[in-house]
């Protein structure tokens, strides 16, 4: 089973299709930085395991997408 690890900062005003997603944590900071710190919550570390890149692409569009938590 493989892992995909990504860095999320919800958005607190906005659908979830707006959070903050990228590689690193240092990435995801500076995102806030530029856009608002009131815009998003904290930056929060998510592992998804799959099985092969079709079942991450299952897991991504599927009804509701990737839980990625509801906090803040």
């Amino acid at each position: 089973m493989a892992k995909l690890t990504y860095w999320c900062a919800p958005s607190l005003n906005d659908h979830p299709c707006y959070n903050i997603r990228t590689k690193t944590k240092k990435a995801a900071l500076a995102e806030i930085e530029e856009y608002g710190h009131n815009q998003y919550g904290k930056v929060r570390k998510i592992v998804v395991e799959y099985d092969d890149a079709f079942d991450l692409m299952k897991q991504c569009t599927g009804e509701g997408g990737l839980y990625e938590g509801r906090w803040e």
